[in-house]
C-alpha cells in the first residue's frame, strides 16, 4: 500500500535495482528520492549483463563457471571459417544477507545491520555494513573466515576487528571474452585484529590483507622438535596477488630454539608466454656448527645465512626461448642445513642465460655460464655460441648432414679456500682459461633392406684452443683436481697443474661407424582380461649393433685443458650389441607399454691394463603389468669378469664379512616398486646395491648411446660400496576416509643398522588438516663430517596443521537467481612446508 510518497510492501518483497535486486521481508520505498528501508530476511544482489561472440572452448568455461549465467543467441563463422557462437552473460557480483537495511536504489549506497557475506573464499559476519556506490564495503565488529562454520557462528578459526574494508573487482564486464568468473570475491584490508581458533585470541594482526580469489585460510604452522634445530615453529601463508599474470607469493616466518628466527618468501609468475620463479630466505644462525664442525673446513660459514634463487623461462617467438637462472647463497651448505630437499636435488646450483632459435634445419644458441659464490668450482663460459644442425638428407641422395658448430671464451674457475691446509702442504689449485672453437660433421648413408636397416657414418671433429699446457696432466692428475677442490677435502694431494706455455693448437679426430637394427613383433589380438587392463598384445623385439672406431686425436689430450667432454677425447675401438624389447595392449584410443627393457654388451678391440675385452652386461626395465603395480629396475653385470674380490665389511673395527647380498659379478642393481591395491592404500618397496667396480669409456660423436654406468669420455671407477632397502606403506585408519597413516623404514645392509624409520597421521577436519610425525635416524654424515660421534642419533617430533580454503558452496542469493537449484562444488587445498 501507497503511504504519501511511500511505498510499504509486506512479505516476499522484491525490489529491482539498476544493476541489482533486492529481495527482504518488508520494505518501505521513497517514491520521489528512491530511498529505502528493508526490514527481515535481506538478500542484497548486484549484477552484470553483457553480450558478444566466443569460442566453443570458451563457451565451454563459461558454462562451468559458478558466478556467470550464458545463454546462446546464435552462432557464425569468422573470416577464417573458425565458429563462433553469440551469447548472453549475466554475472552476480555483491550478495549479502541482513537483517535491516537503508539506502538509496539511485545511488547504490546502503546501510546493513547484522550482516552475512558469502563469497568464493570466505565468509564474513559483520554487526554493521556500509556499501559505496562502488562497490567497496566498510564492515565493522567484523569477524572472517574460510571456515564456513563461521555462518552458525561456530567457526574452527576466524579473523576479528574492530573494522575492515572489503574491496571488489570487476573488469569492467568489456565484452564476454573479459568476464572475470570470480566477480563475488573481494580483497579484505584489516587493522588491529586477531587471529582467533574456537573463539579464543591466540595472535594479535596488526596489519592482514587478503587479495583476490585467495582464502584467509591456505595457512600452514608446523611445530615441533628435531636433533638439529630443538624446538621450531614453522609458518607460511600463500597469497595470489594477480590473475594475469598469475602471480603467487608465500611468505615464511620461522623460529628455531637452536638457531634463531629464519624468514622469507618464494614467488612464482606466469604469463602465457614465460614462468619465473624466485625464492629468498635468510637468518642470523646462533649456531651454524651445531650438526656438523664446519670450522674444521676450509670455507667460513657466517652467523648471517641466506640464499636467493630467480630463474626464468619465456617464450619470446614461437622459436625464440630465453632460460636463466641466478643463485647466491651466504654460504654452500645453508641449504643442507634447512632445505635438505633443494640441496640433495642440487647441491650446486648453476647461474646461467641461453637464448635458443629454433629454425627448419637448424637451432642456435647464445649462453652464458658465469661463477657467482666463490665457494664452487665452476667451468664459466664468457660467453659461447653454438649451432646444431639437426641429421637431414642432402638433395636426394640418401646422404644425410649431421653437424654443430660452436665457439667460446672458457674459463676453469677453481674454488677460493678461505684457509689453507694444514702445514701449508699440497698442490694449489690454479685457474686456466682459453677461446675454444669445436666443430663437428658427420654423413649418414642409410641402406633399408626387407628386414634390415645398416646406417653407416663418417665423420671429423677439429678442435681449437688459444692456449694449451706443456706440461702433461694426465687422468689421474684430473681426478685429484677435483678431490683437491672438494670443499671438506683436509688431504693434501699433489698433481700437475695446467701451465699457459704451450701456445694455440689445433686438434683433429675423426670417426668411423655403422649402426644395424631390425625389428620383429607379432600380436595376440584376443588376449584380453580386465584385471591385467590387456585388450589385446603385441610384442615388439628390435636387435641393434652401433661399431664406433675413433683413432687417436692428433693432439695429446694431456696438453688440453680441461673444460669439458670435448676436451677428453681418445681412441675408441667397440661394437655395441643390444635388443630392446616392449610389451604393448591398447588403452583407450592408443596403445600403452606393459613392458620396456633394454639391455646391451660393449665388445672392444682393443685391450686396456686391468681390463678384459667384454665390457659390462646392462639392462634397463620398466612394467606395468596390472592396475596398480609399477616396477623399474636396472643392474650392471660384470660380464667380463674385471672384478676383484670384493673387500670385507667393518662395523666398528670388528670384521662381519659380506652381509645381504654378496655376488661377484654383479657391480650394481636398482629396484624402484611401488603397488596400490585400492583407493587410499600405497605400498613401495626401493632396493639399491653397488659395489666398487670399472667401466670403460663408450662414446661417439656422431651417434647416441644409452648408459647406465659406462664412463664416457673417462673410464670410470667406482669406489662405494652401498647396499640398502626401503620399505613404505600409506593406509587409511577410519572407514570414513578422513584419517591416514604412513610408516617407512629403511635399513642398511653393511651398516648393520636400521638407519631411519618415521611414522605419520594425518587427520582432514572440516577446514583444516593436521598431520603428527616423529622420525629417527641414524647419522652416519654427522660422522664423516666430523660434526658427531659414530651412530649419532637424529629425532624429530613434528605437528603440522594446515589451513584448508573454504568449501566454497554458492550463496543461496546466487542459486536462486542464477540456479534455481543447490549446487555445491567443493575443493580442499593443502598448503605448506612439509619437514618430516
Amino acid at each position: 500500500h501507497i503511504v504519501g510518497k511511500n511505498i510499504v510492501v509486506e512479505g516476499n518483497v522484491f525490489v529491482p535495482t539498476p544493476d541489482g535486486a533486492i529481495f527482504a521481508d518488508n520494505a518501505v520505498i521513497n517514491i520521489e528520492n528512491e530511498d529505502i528501508e528493508a526490514t527481515g530476511d535481506i538478500r542484497f544482489v548486484r549484477w552484470y549483463h553483457t553480450s558478444g561472440s566466443v569460442t566453443p572452448e570458451r563457451l565451454a568455461e563459461l558454462e562451468r563457471s559458478e558466478n556467470v549465467k550464458v545463454s546462446v543467441t546464435g552462432v557464425s563463422g569468422d573470416l577464417w571459417g573458425e565458429r563462433q557462437i553469440a551469447v548472453k552473460a549475466d554475472g552476480i557480483g555483491d550478495s549479502l544477507q541482513a537483517e535491516r537495511m537503508v539506502g538509496n536504489i539511485k545511488s547504490g549506497y546502503f546501510a546493513f545491520e547484522n550482516v552475512r557475506l558469502k563469497f568464493n573464499t570466505f565468509v564474513c559476519r559483520a554487526k554493521l555494513c556500509e556499501r559505496r556506490p562502488d562497490g567497496v564495503m566498510t564492515i565493522k565488529d567484523a569477524s572472517v573466515s574460510a571456515c564456513s562454520y563461521l555462518e552458525s557462528d561456530n567457526s574452527h578459526y576466524s579473523v576479528t576487528c574492530n573494522e575492515a574494508t572489503l574491496t571488489p573487482h570487476y573488469t569492467g564486464f568489456y565484452g564476454v571474452d573479459e568476464i572475470d568468473t570470480d566477480l563475488g570475491d573481494h580483497t579484505i584490508l584489516l587493522t588491529n585484529g586477531f587471529w582467533r581458533i574456537y573463539g579464543m585470541p591466540v595472535l594479535w594482526l596488526p596489519v592482514f590483507y587478503k587479495p583476490k580469489d585467495e582464502s584467509p585460510g591456505l595457512f600452514s604452522v608446523t611445530g615441533g622438535k628435531s636433533s638439529d634445530w630443538g624446538f621450531y615453529v614453522l609458518m607460511s601463508k600463500r597469497y595470489t596477488l594477480l590473475d594475469y599474470p598469475y602471480s603467487a607469493i608465500r611468505l615464511h616466518g620461522d623460529y628455531y630454539q637452536k638457531r634463531g628466527f629464519g624468514y622469507g618468501l618464494d614467488a612464482s609468475f606466469v604469463t602465457e608466454e614465460s614462468v619465473t620463479e624466485a625464492f629468498v630466505y635468510a637468518m642470523y644462525d646462533r649456531h651454524p656448527e651445531h650438526r656438523y664442525d664446519y670450522n674444521k673446513y676450509r670455507i667460513n660459514v657466517p652467523n648471517y645465512r641466506f640464499d636467493m634463487r630467480v630463474a626464468n623461462v619465456t617464450h619470446i617467438t614461437p622459436r625464440l626461448d630465453f632460460r636463466g637462472a641466478f643463485e647466491y647463497a651466504s654460504d654452500p651448505y645453508f641449504t643442507r642445513d634447512f632445505f635438505s630437499t633443494r640441496y640433495n636435488a642440487d647441491p650446486q646450483p648453476a647461474t646461467y642465460a641461453a637464448l635458443e632459435q629454433q629454425f627448419d634445419h637448424l637451432t642456435a644458441s647464445l649462453y652464458l655460464r658465469a661463477r657467482v659464490n666463490s665457494y664452487d668450482t665452476t667451468s664459466e663460459s664468457l660467453p659461447g655460441f653454438r649451432l646444431d644442425v639437426q641429421r637431414q638428407e642432402i638433395f636426394d641422395t640418401n646422404i644425410y648432414y649431421q653437424g654443430d658448430f660452436s665457439t667460446g671464451y672458457h674459463k676453469m674457475n677453481w674454488i677460493d679456500f678461505d684457509r689453507e691446509l694444514a702445514f701449508n702442504i699440497g698442490s694449489e689449485l690454479k685457474d686456466y682459461e682459453a677461446f675454444r672453437l669445436d666443430t663437428t660433421h658427420f654423413l649418414y648413408y642409410p641402406l633399408r633392406f626387407d628386414w634390415l636397416t645398416v646406417v653407416p657414418r663418417a665423420g671429423v671433429k677439429m678442435t681449437v684452443y688459444s692456449n694449451s699446457s706443456k706440461t702433461p696432466v694426465s687422468s689421474e692428475d684430473l681426478v685429484k683436481m677435483f678431490l683437491a677442490s672438494q670443499r671438506q677435502n683436509l688431504v693434501p694431494l699433489f698433481f700437475n697443474n695446467y701451465d699457459n706455455d704451450g701456445g694455440s693448437l689445433v686438434r683433429f679426430a675423426g670417426e668411423l661407424g655403422l649402426e644395424a637394427s631390425t625389428k620383429f613383433y607379432n600380436s595376440w589380438e584376443d588376449v584380453k582380461n580386465t584385471w591385467l587392463r590387456v585388450d589385446g598384445l603385441r610384442h615388439i623385439v628390435q636387435p641393434f649393433m652401433n661399431y664406433t672406431y675413433i683413432p687417436e686425436p692428433t693432439q695429446d689430450r694431456e696438453n688440453i685443458y680441461y673444460f669439458d667432454d670435448i676436451d677428453r677425447l681418445t681412441k675408441q675401438n667397440f661394437v655395441r650389441l643390444g635388443l630392446n624389447n616392449r610389451l604393448q595392449t591398447r588403452s583407450g584410443s592408443g596403445i600403452s607399454d606393459i613392458m620396456s627393457m633394454t639391455n646391451y654388451i660393449d665388445m672392444y678391440m682393443d685391450s686396456a691394463e686391468g681390463e678384459n675385452n667384454l665390457g659390462n652386461f646392462c639392462t634397463i626395465l620398466s612394467a606395468k603389468p596390472f592396475a596398480g603395480l609399477t616396477l623399474s629396475t636396472l643392474f650392471d653385470i660384470d660380464a667380463g669378469g674385471n672384478n676383484n674380490e670384493e673387500a670385507e665389511i667393518m662395523r666398528a673395527g670388528r670384521n662381519v664379512g659380506h652381509p645381504g647380498l654378496d655376488l661377484k659379478w654383479l657391480n650394481r642393481w636398482t629396484l624402484n616398486m611401488t603397488y596400490s591395491p585400492a583407493e587410499d592404500w600405497s605400498f613401495s618397496l626401493g632396493y639399491t646395491y653397488r659395489r666398487p667396480y670399472s667401466a670403460r669409456s663408450a662414446y661417439s660423436m656422431g651417434s647416441t648411446f644409452t648408459q647406465i654406468s659406462a664412463g664416457r669420455y673417462f673410464d670410470r671407477i667406482y669406489t662405494a660400496q652401498t647396499q640398502q632397502i626401503e620399505f613404505g606403506f600409506k593406509f587409511p585408519i577410519t572407514p570414513d576416509r578422513r584419517t591416514f597413516g604412513s610408516y617407512n623404514i629403511a635399513y642398511d645392509f653393511y651398516d648393520g643398522y636400521i638407519t631411519s624409520q618415521s611414522v605419520s597421521i594425518r587427520r582432514l577436519f572440516h577446514c583444516f588438516e593436521v598431520v603428527a610425525a616423529f622420525s629417527l635416524s641414524r647419522d652416519t654424515a654427522a660422522d664423516s663430517d666430523g660434526g658427531g660421534l659414530w651412530g649419532n642419533y637424529e629425532q624429530s617430533f613434528s605437528i603440522s596443521v594446515y589451513l584448508t580454503n573454504l568449501q566454497g558452496p554458492m550463496s543461496t542469493t546466487q542459486n536462486t537467481v542464477l540456479r534455481g537449484a543447490n549446487k555445491v562444488a567443493s575443493s580442499q587445498t593443502q598448503n605448506g612446508k612439509g619437514w618430516f
